[in-house]
């Protein structure tokens, strides 16, 4: 049975803001209290931005429109008409360019507002409030949200004010796909899977050294066996992040690895689980050897602190480490931190 992982709301608004590309997010909450971020504080403060956009007035665009009609104008569709022809009736099919609220920006708004107006998790004030906020909206259709929606989310100078706004629903979207996969979660609190924690953590930790420090090149490394033989056979060999430094010759290459128990037992002995030691050393035993590197795993907290370093000789060092996902966000950030100062 696979493991689950609890986390807090806030930490995993973090953890999304920094795979999103969003850091500026985690930055704007520096000042609340992180016991008071919980997905109905998330959800506040996309209503917020929203009641703003209205009150500023909704963007407008020209969208294309079909109209079944007897009054002509706009471009007619003939084919798309013959069939009214045909019968004798006095309507044509013509497509006219409207000036409408309906655009992309505002379909995402809507559907985010209909998403949190039925989701029984949160507090029934913003339940309330989301529903008459939709009143807003009648003249815009709602869109499925789903990843190539917000994909298709570009920002210019005449829409950048809507930028926060969307942000905010991706990051209630991405929330709430990853909570309600295990169907356990709160306000506070989400119960994520193995499979999931480890897919986030990895982009997380690509994302954040990518983003908070400037001494490393961040890149996933692909290696070649240093082996004689038929090489098809072989397995890729493909690190989850590779930090490759500017200037001095050295390299970490980390691996994030999601077990309820960062220790296997064999006999009774309690040890690091074998096959990841294995894997990380032979990722450290093909790397250049002009160059010194450090391989770091990194396990969830589950009770146990470990903090251990193991030295192959002058240039090779591995460490493995355990991060607390409970911990507030500033401690968790100084420890990921300092791993890029060696």
């Amino acid at each position: 049975m696979e493991q689950t992982f609890k986390v807090p709301i806030r930490n995993l608004f973090c953890l999304l803001s920094y795979v999103n590309e969003m850091p500026e997010f985690v930055d704007s909450l520096n000042d609340v209290d992180e016991d008071l971020i919980t997905y109905d504080f998330l959800a506040k403060r996309f209503l917020a931005e929203v009641d703003s956009l209205n009150r500023r007035g909704l963007l407008r665009s020209y969208v294309t429109r079909e109209e079944h009609t007897n009054r002509l104008g706009g471009k007619i569709l003939i084919n798309e008409s013959l069939g009214y022809l045909m019968a004798r009736k006095p309507l044509m099919v013509c497509e006219k360019d409207e000036y409408s609220p309906d655009i992309l920006f505002n379909q995402m708004m809507k559907a985010t507002l209909v998403m949190l107006s039925k989701n029984r998790y949160i507090k029934d004030e913003t339940r309330r409030r989301s529903f008459q906020l939709i009143e807003y909206l009648v003249d815009v259709d709602e869109v499925a949200l789903t990843k190539e929606v917000f994909s298709k989310s570009h920002f210019h100078r005449h829409t950048v004010h809507y930028k926060r706004m969307i942000h905010i629903a991706r990051l209630l979207h991405e929330l709430t796909l990853l909570s309600h996969k295990q169907g356990n979660w709160s306000l506070f609190s989400a119960q994520l899977n193995e499979t999931s924690m480890n897919q986030l953590f990895e982009k997380f930790l690509f994302h954040f050294y990518s983003i908070e420090q400037k001494e490393y090149r961040v890149k996933v490394e692909q290696m070649q066996w240093k082996l004689e033989g038929n090489t098809a056979l072989l397995p890729s060999m493909r690190t989850d992040i590779s930090l490759i430094h500017k200037r001095e010759p050295k390299k970490i290459v980390m691996d994030a690895k999601f077990y309820k128990n960062v220790f296997q037992e064999f006999h009774g002995k309690a040890s690091l689980h074998s096959h990841n030691m294995y894997q990380l050393f032979t990722y450290l035993m093909h790397q250049s050897e002009d160059i010194d590197v450090q391989g770091v795993l990194i396990y969830p907290y589950n009770g146990v602190d470990v903090d251990e370093t193991y030295q192959w000789n002058e240039r090779v060092t591995m460490k493995v480490m355990t991060v607390n996902l409970d911990e507030s966000w500033k401690r968790i950030y100084e420890r990921l931190i300092g791993l890029s100062n060696v």
